[in-house]
């Protein structure tokens, strides 16, 4: 999800619970598309460590420890969850996992059925404490329902949302996205009023963010989407916290600092869940509600590539041991010698678990 499109306009209601709760506005996300950047979030490491994690079949230390603490795990997603396969990864040891929902419909119907079934389960589970995933999709295939207002105009074709060339105008696919996002945002509203309704908002951590960006020909380069480049476009997402446990006057991160989807992991593991270990024993990620880390770069990863990014400069690997040294708009720089301090960061946290 763009962090642009958390405005008043697009998004009414993430938007004041970004106002209300603990944002952060540099948030990197672990990877250009779905599977590196939602594992990444789940795991708090870098991209390249699933391919050992899915040949084991191995699911997160955060699910494992939620289920120490007799958690009820509920996993709500609109796109099924076998590609990519967080049923064998993620989710591995959750009994009962939703799949699929019944829906045949595109993704606007799907996320209004995953809503639906998260409300069932909420109240079914009041016995027990309770940890939730709602994944929505509609942003990323630009759908919403037929009938569905505010409608953002000019707006492209439901058909054609990527018709497009390095001349297009980008505004009327931009609108579509952002129509999309609101009517996600409308589902949201639904969700954070089922939690006030039951008494349980103030009770309850809140966290909101996206697998991925979404670029618009920001760079003038052609790229529209995700997975095909490192640049912020496409690896920065919006990150909030509300609810129990969040202090935003006493948090010591600035909100226009680096933040990761590796960090969520460990903030989580060690002021909810009584994790004790340091944490480098199971993520490359920080403490969000510790003392700041000011970090000069990240790892981030697509399907077979990684780079160590940060705003103005890309130094990206190849699966065949080449690599690129770009500018953050994603420019080859004129000198591509090799940046040996990010080489060593990169082997340095692809090493470190794996004896």
């Amino acid at each position: 999800m763009r962090p642009d499109t958390v405005t008043p306009e697009y998004m009414p209601t993430v938007y004041d619970l970004y106002n209300e709760g603990l944002s952060f506005d540099k948030h990197y996300s672990s990877g250009n598309a779905t599977r590196m950047g939602t594992f990444g979030l789940f795991y708090g490491l870098p991209g390249p460590y699933w391919h050992p994690m899915l040949a084991n079949q191995r699911p997160t230390l955060l699910m494992d420890r939620l289920q120490e603490l007799n958690y009820e795990i509920g996993v709500f997603t609109s796109a099924h969850i076998e590609s990519p396969e967080f049923n064998r990864t993620i989710f591995a040891n959750i009994p009962n996992l939703r799949i699929r929902g019944k829906s045949k419909g595109n993704a606007a119907e799907r996320d209004i059925e995953l809503v639906d079934d998260w409300m069932t389960w909420y109240d079914v589970n009041k016995s027990k404490p309770t940890f939730s995933f709602l994944f929505f999709d509609a942003p990323h295939g630009f759908i919403f329902p037929a009938d569905y207002e505010p409608k953002f105009e000019p707006m492209s074709g439901p058909n054609n949302p990527f018709v497009r060339s390095n001349d297009s105008d980008p505004e009327p696919i931009f609108n579509r996205y952002r129509t999309s996002t609101h009517f996600v945002d409308s589902k949201i509203k639904e969700v954070i009023a089922k939690l006030k309704a039951e008494g349980t908002y103030n009770d309850t951590l809140i966290v909101i963010t996206g697998d991925h960006g979404e670029e618009l020909n920001d760079n003038g380069q052609n790229f529209w989407g995700h997975n095909g480049n490192f640049t912020e476009a496409q690896i920065k997402v919006p990150f909030i916290m509300i609810g129990a446990g969040v202090d935003k006057e006493a948090n010591q991160w600035p909100q226009s600092k680096m933040t990761t989807h590796y960090d969520f992991v460990p903030t989580v593991m060690k002021n909810y869940l009584g994790v004790t270990n340091d944490i480098e024993d199971y993520s490359v990620g920080e403490d969000l509600y510790g003392e700041f880390v000011d970090r000069p770069y990240t790892i981030v990863a697509d399907y077979g590539d990684y780079a160590v990014v940060s705003e103005d400069k890309i130094f990206s690997l190849k699966g065949n041991g080449l690599y690129e040294v770009k500018d953050g708009t994603n420019r080859l720089l004129p000198q591509q010698e090799i940046d040996h301090e990010r080489m060593h960061y990169a082997i340095e946290l692809l090493t470190r678990y794996t004896e």
